[in-house]
């Protein structure tokens, strides 16, 4: 199971394999209390993710009715006053330029992007809308270009081409569906 607090910079940090002291297994997975709400982390999900300022998380997996022909996703997870939700995402039909928090990881985890490093691009992408709810739209390729052109003015290649793949995912994709 992997959980996530704040790093040193602030932004949500990734933490592998570790107990959570008031967390309780059930049905939906692992519970961790945090800023009052339970937050459910699914170690069976495809993408997982909780935002300690906001208190809000998000697992992201396959629908049941998922093809290639039909890239739909069930997201479930706690909202900011500490509801549970589930919503479906068809992936083939988000604007990455104009969509939730929750419909960008769908579509993030449907391109394949779920390693740590992208784990952190969608902690700071979230950090970037300043405490608005993973359900508000947003335009997560402006937000995207802008920290990819951050990486390269403080001379991060790695950060500037991991950032540039992960763009060009997204867009491949979108541009696929059209």
């Amino acid at each position: 199971m992997n959980v996530n607090g704040i790093g040193t910079a602030g932004y949500p940090a990734w933490q592998g394999a570790r107990k959570a002291e008031s967390s309780t297994k059930g049905d939906f997975g692992a519970n961790v209390k945090a800023t009052g709400n339970v937050v459910h982390i699914d170690p069976d999900a495809l993408f997982s993710i909780h935002h300690v300022k906001t208190g809000e998380s998000a697992n992201v997996y396959r629908a049941d009715d998922y093809s290639e022909d039909n890239p739909v996703y069930l997201v479930k997870g706690t909202d900011k006053n500490g509801k549970e939700y589930e919503q479906i995402v068809d992936v083939s039909k988000v604007n990455p330029s104009s969509c939730s928090y929750t419909e960008m990881l769908a579509l993030n985890a449907h391109t394949g992007n779920k390693s740590d490093s992208n784990f952190m691009t969608m902690s700071i992408l979230k950090d970037k809308m300043s405490g608005t709810s993973y359900h508000e739209k947003a335009d997560y390729m402006a937000m995207a270009h802008e920290l990819m052109n951050d990486m390269k003015t403080l001379g991060n290649w790695d950060g500037y081409l991991r950032y540039g793949k992960w763009i060009n995912d997204i867009l491949t994709f979108c541009k696929s569906k059209s």
